[in-house]
């Protein structure tokens, strides 16, 4: 297994509810799947995982450095598996993107509190 590339990002918490104040749906609809709202909206700290998941993205898109390459931000999804945690889901570019540079597998590890959030990836050209 061959690391590939490694994106770390931290946000505040406030930062992300502002901008959901502020451009309500249409904040919402570019940067997270419909998956992503539903399952945020569904928690007790929507604005945690909201930003837990801007970070992830920003993680990702540095971990994978595809930052001009038409990768839009929901083209990269987190997904929750149950009795496992976080995992990426990569659509539209970003797959385009991850097979030219031989990404084969993203690790994710995300964190958060009460006024911050953190993710953490790393891109691997391992199969599984």
């Amino acid at each position: 297994m061959a690391i590939l590339g490694i994106g770390t990002e931290i946000i505040e918490c406030l930062r992300i509810q502002k901008m959901i104040e502020a451009h309500g749906e249409q904040f919402l609809e570019r940067v997270y799947t419909a998956g992503e709202i539903a399952y945020c909206l569904g928690a007790v700290n929507s604005n945690l995982n909201f930003a837990k998941r801007w970070a992830a993205k920003e993680a990702t898109m540095k971990a994978m450095r595809c930052r001009n390459q038409g990768v839009r931000w929901i083209d990269i999804e987190v997904v929750m598996i149950v009795g496992e945690g976080p995992s990426l889901e990569l659509a539209g570019a970003a797959v385009d993107w991850a097979e030219q540079v031989g990404i084969e597998k993203l690790h994710i590890a995300m964190g958060g509190c009460r006024t911050h959030a953190t993710a953490y990836v790393l891109a691997t050209d391992e199969l599984e």
